[in-house]
């Protein structure tokens, strides 16, 4: 054999073994997303109420798909956010297939997508699957800014 085809070969495999591991470990995340119950501080925006929530402080959106499986991964962490600051901050989940009007004026384009608005102004926008730290980090430099 070539080097270039062992080379081909060992690469392959390397993949095929994280693939494995990825659905392994990801598979039963996904399964226990559904037994975690929502958050009671979690509020649900539609193109009717969506302005008025995120016009008066700090709301923080996860929009979202039920067909969506990297949101599905999302929805512990958004409790988790609900949970912890849902007492200093709005924190509100927004199905985009349910609600194209505001997910295509904001350019929504893909999901998860989380922002957070001061005061109905965008302050931050993140695409994919972020661990709660990330969240928590803008959350905190948003109520306790350094001076």
């Amino acid at each position: 054999m070539n080097t270039g085809l062992i080379i081909a070969l060992v690469i392959i495999v390397i993949f095929v073994a994280y693939l494995a591991v990825s659905i392994a470990k990801y598979g039963k995340a996904l399964k226990h997303v559904d037994k975690k119950e929502e958050s009671e501080k979690l509020i649900h925006l539609n193109d009717k109420n969506f302005y008025s929530v995120i016009s008066r402080g700090i709301t923080i959106v996860d929009f979202w798909a039920a067909w969506c499986k990297p949101c599905a991964f999302l929805v512990p962490i958004i409790n988790q956010v609900a949970d912890n600051y849902g007492d200093k901050i709005h924190v509100a989940k927004l199905d985009v297939e349910a609600n194209k009007k505001i997910s295509n004026r904001l350019g929504i384009r893909n999901i998860p997508t989380v922002i957070i608005f001061n005061n109905g102004k965008e302050i931050a926008r993140f695409i994919g699957v972020k661990p709660y730290n990330v969240y928590k980090k803008a959350i905190e430099n948003i109520l306790n800014p350094k001076a």
